[in-house]
């Protein structure tokens, strides 16, 4: 079993951070797309410390001998897939990032292109 006082941290810190996330959300420094990922590991975390019973039944599925190292296990999982979700997400902002340039670059070259011939009109 989880001891009282780890319930209590763990609990304390998962509904600060919801809160933080809540608010970072509701001033729009931070996008809900976004958090949504990070909002769900709150809430689990939540519940994880609320209801001990929960991390006993994950370490005995997961054939773990202690209910916080299933916790521990759990975050990790849960960290790598959130790293990898940015990460998806980062390279996709890249890549709209480098056709934006493009289309940029294009259509300077085409401004200056036009004002050429206008000036060689004159």
């Amino acid at each position: 079993m989880i001891s009282a006082q780890l319930q209590i941290i763990l609990l304390i810190a998962s509904v600060i951070t919801l809160f933080a996330f809540i608010n970072m959300i509701r001033k729009y420094n931070l996008e809900l797309k976004y958090s949504l990922l990070w909002l769900f590991i709150c809430i689990f975390n939540i519940l994880l410390a609320s209801f001990s019973q929960i991390s006993k039944i994950i370490a005995d599925v997961l054939s773990i001998k202690a209910p916080v190292n299933a916790i521990f296990l759990l975050s990790f999982a849960f960290q790598f897939f959130l790293i990898f979700s940015l990460t998806l997400t980062i390279s996709r902002l890249s890549n709209k990032f480098t056709k934006l340039v493009q289309e940029v670059g294009l259509l300077k070259k085409e401004v200056e292109n036009l004002q050429n011939t206008h000036s060689v009109e004159r």
